[in-house]
C-alpha cells in the first residue's frame, strides 16, 4: 500500500492562503482604522474650532465697541461701564457653559497684548498678556482685517488649549478689540488617545478572527459605519436632536460615542447661542418672552400642516431669530410713533437681508434662513426684499408670516394699539390669496379664537 506524502505544514496551499487572506486582511483593518482615526481627528478639531468661533462670533456682537473704547482708556475695573461689559462677557460664558474666562484683548505689540475686560475680572484693564504663539497671527488678523478665526490645538504653560477671536467693532464698524474665548482641549485629545489604543487593539483581535469570520465581520463594520454616516448626515442637515445610536461595542463605537458626545454637547451650545441671541433681541425690543411666544404659535399652526421635521425645526428657529437684522437699524426708526419717511421706510425694509446676511456665516442657524429673510414676501408678490410670490416662499416662511402678523395686530405697537383676535382672524381671510397663502390661512381659521388667545396671550 502506498503511503501518501504529507506535506509540511507551510508548504500547504490552505495555509498559505489563510496566511495571506489574514495578513492582507490584518493590513486592511489597521490601515482603515488609522484612516478613520486620523479623519475623526481632524473632524474634532475643526468641530471644536467651528463651535468656539461661533460663540466667539455671537459675543463680538454683544459686546458694544464704544463703551470697550470707554473703558480701555480709562484703564479702571470699577467703573460702571467696566461692569456693564464684564456682565456681558460672564453672561457668554455661562450660557455656553465655558469653565474658562472670555476677555477681550487689544494693542498687539510682538509677542504682547493687553487686556481689555475679562468675565471673572482678576485682571486689570491694561494688563500685558504673553501671547501663545499659535494665537499671534490669528489675533493680528482679527485686528487688523476684522475677520474672525480660531487656531488649531495648542500647547502651553497653562495646558491643552484651542481658541477662537472674534473683532469687536464700534458704531464706526472700527474694530477696537478682540474678543477671546478659550477651551481646554486636554480631555477630548484623552480620550482621541484611548481611541487609538483600543483601535490598535480591536484591529488586532480582527485581524486574528479574519479567515473564519471574515463575512461576519465586514458586517459587523458596515452596519454601524452606515449608522455612523446616517447619523453624521443627519448633523450636516441640521438635526442636532436625535441620538446616535450604533449597535458596536468595538471602535468605531467608541467613535461613535464621541460623536455622541460632541453632537450633544454642539446641541446644547446651539441652544444656548440661540438662547444668548433671543435675550439680547428681547432686552432691545423691552418686551420679554415674545419671541417664544411666536415661536409656540407657529408650532401650533404647523400641527395642522404637512411640514416635515427640518420645515418644522426651520420654523421654530426663524420665529426666534427673524426680526435679527433690525439690531442695524436705529431704535429711533424701529420705535417711531408716526408714518415714517421714505428713506426710513427702506431703511427698515433692509432688515431681513441683514438678517441673512449676519446667519449665512453661521452653519447652526442657517436653517432659520427661509424665515428671516422671507418672512415680509407676499402671497401676490408685492412684498420684500425680493418680491417673491405663492410657492416661491418657503414655505415655512409662508406660515410665519401669518403668526407674525396676527401676533402684531393682537398686540400693541408705537403706531397703533391692540384689536381683539376676531377682527385679526377676519382681515387674514380677506388677505388670503393676496398677503396670506390661503392654505395656510384655512389651517389658522381653523384653529378656535380661543386657543389662539391662549397661543398670543
Amino acid at each position: 500500500m502506498r503511503v501518501r506524502a504529507r506535506l509540511p505544514i507551510w508548504r500547504r496551499l490552505g495555509w498559505r492562503l489563510t496566511t495571506a487572506v489574514l495578513l492582507l486582511t490584518a493590513v486592511g483593518i489597521l490601515t482603515s482604522g488609522l484612516l478613520q482615526y486620523r479623519a475623526q481627528e481632524r473632524w474634532l478639531r475643526e468641530s471644536l474650532g467651528g463651535l468656539l468661533l461661533n460663540i466667539a462670533r455671537t459675543g463680538g456682537l454683544l459686546v458694544d465697541g464704544d463703551l470697550h473704547e470707554q473703558v480701555v482708556r480709562a484703564g479702571r475695573n470699577d467703573s460702571p461701564e467696566y461692569q456693564v461689559l464684564r456682565d456681558r462677557l460672564l453672561l457668554i460664558q455661562e450660557a455656553n457653559q465655558l469653565g474658562d474666562a472670555v476677555y477681550t484683548l487689544s494693542n498687539i505689540e510682538g509677542e504682547m497684548a493687553r487686556y481689555g475686560v475679562i468675565s471673572n475680572g482678576v485682571a486689570p484693564v491694561g494688563q500685558a498678556y504673553r501671547l501663545a504663539p499659535e494665537t499671534r497671527a490669528v489675533l493680528r488678523r482679527v485686528l487688523g482685517e476684522g475677520q474672525p478665526g480660531f487656531t488649531g490645538i495648542y500647547t502651553s504653560e497653562d495646558g491643552t488649549w484651542i481658541s477662537a477671536f472674534a473683532p469687536i467693532r464700534n458704531r464706526a464698524e472700527q474694530t477696537v478689540g478682540a474678543l477671546e474665548v478659550d477651551f481646554r482641549a486636554d480631555v477630548y485629545l484623552a480620550q482621541l488617545q484611548s481611541v487609538r489604543q483600543r483601535l490598535w487593539m480591536h484591529s488586532l483581535v480582527a485581524a486574528l478572527l479574519a479567515v473564519g469570520a471574515g463575512v461576519l465581520i465586514s458586517r459587523q463594520v458596515t452596519r454601524p459605519v452606515g449608522q455612523l454616516v446616517t447619523a453624521a448626515q443627519r448633523v450636516v442637515e441640521g438635526d442636532l436632536s436625535t441620538p446616535v445610536r450604533v449597535d458596536a461595542r468595538d471602535e468605531i463605537g467608541l467613535l461613535a460615542n464621541v460623536f455622541h458626545l460632541m453632537v450633544d454637547r454642539l446641541h446644547v451650545s446651539h441652544r444656548s447661542l440661540v438662547d444668548v441671541l433671543v435675550r439680547a433681541l428681547e432686552a432691545r425690543d423691552g418686551e420679554t418672552g415674545s419671541l417664544a411666544r411666536l415661536a409656540r404659535a407657529s408650532g401650533a399652526l404647523a400641527d395642522g400642516l404637512d411640514l416635515n421635521r427640518a420645515q418644522r425645526e426651520a420654523l421654530e428657529l426663524g420665529a426666534l431669530l427673524h426680526d435679527i437684522g433690525e439690531i442695524r437699524i436705529p431704535e429711533a426708526v424701529l420705535h417711531k410713533p408716526g408714518p415714517l419717511t421714505p428713506e426710513e421706510r427702506l431703511l427698515a425694509q433692509g432688515h431681513p437681508q441683514a438678517g441673512v446676511e449676519i446667519l449665512e456665516v453661521v452653519p447652526l442657524l442657517t436653517p432659520a434662513l427661509d424665515v428671516v429673510g422671507g418672512h415680509h414676501e407676499r402671497y401676490d408678490g408685492g412684498g420684500y426684499p425680493q418680491g417673491l410670490k405663492a410657492e416661491e416662499i418657503p414655505l415655512a416662511a409662508r406660515v410665519f408670516a401669518v403668526v407674525d402678523a396676527l401676533d402684531a395686530m393682537t398686540h400693541d405697537r408705537p403706531y397703533r394699539a391692540a384689536g381683539p383676535i376676531d377682527a385679526a382672524l377676519a382681515v387674514l381671510k380677506e388677505e388670503a390669496g393676496r398677503q396670506f397663502d390661503p392654505r395656510v390661512v384655512e389651517a389658522a381659521l381653523a384653529i378656535a379664537p380661543t386657543r389662539w388667545r391662549e397661543l398670543l396671550g
